[in-house]
């Protein structure tokens, strides 16, 4: 009897901070196949949240890809791309798979509890931009009020130096 299991990554890791253009990849091992025969693989990306499919603008991720196996034993690697910018919170994403011959299911592995076919994306952190104070002559503004009271200073000692000498000579 044909079995699939699989083990989905991105970038060779199960957690990732989304990107512009995002690819999991699912490898696909598969036993009992008949080798030199034609199989259809069909992935699905699923929200483990809500157990529906995985939506980017309101679109499903599919995949299909055929392949003939050389021996009955052995692994593909399907790729799932998708624009990650529109995730906002941190999302569990399942992959589901479902082997095909001739047009007839033979094997499939859909477990949303599945660690090994599940990736986590965490929504890109916004840095807010730097909020127009109005003080951009802050620099400015400081040197002229250090030279200012620079200024005031020497002013008041100068008098006070002056005052003081008057008073002795009297």
């Amino acid at each position: 009897i044909p079995e699939i299991g699989t083990s989905a990554t991105i970038n060779g890791e199960k957690e990732i901070t989304t990107t512009e253009i995002i690819t999991v990849v699912d490898t696909v091992t598969y036993r009992n196949l008949t080798a030199g025969k034609e199989y259809i693989i069909k992935g699905i990306l699923m929200d483990k949240k809500t157990g529906k499919p995985f939506l980017i603008d309101a679109k499903e991720i599919q995949v299909e890809a055929a392949f003939t196996p050389e021996e009955p034993n052995g692994q593909i690697e399907i790729p799932f791309n998708f624009n990650g910018t529109s995730i906002t919170e941190d999302t569990d994403i399942v992959v589901f798979e479902t082997l095909y011959r001739d047009g007839v299911e033979i094997a499939v592995h859909t477990d949303l509890e599945d660690e090994e076919q599940t990736v986590t994306v965490h929504p890109q952190l916004e840095v807010p931009d730097t909020p127009d104070t109005g003080d951009s002559n802050l620099t400015k503004a400081v040197i002229i009020g250090t030279v200012i009271s620079g200024a005031a200073l020497l002013f008041f000692i100068y008098f006070y130096l002056k005052r003081k000498h008057c008073e002795e000579k009297d």
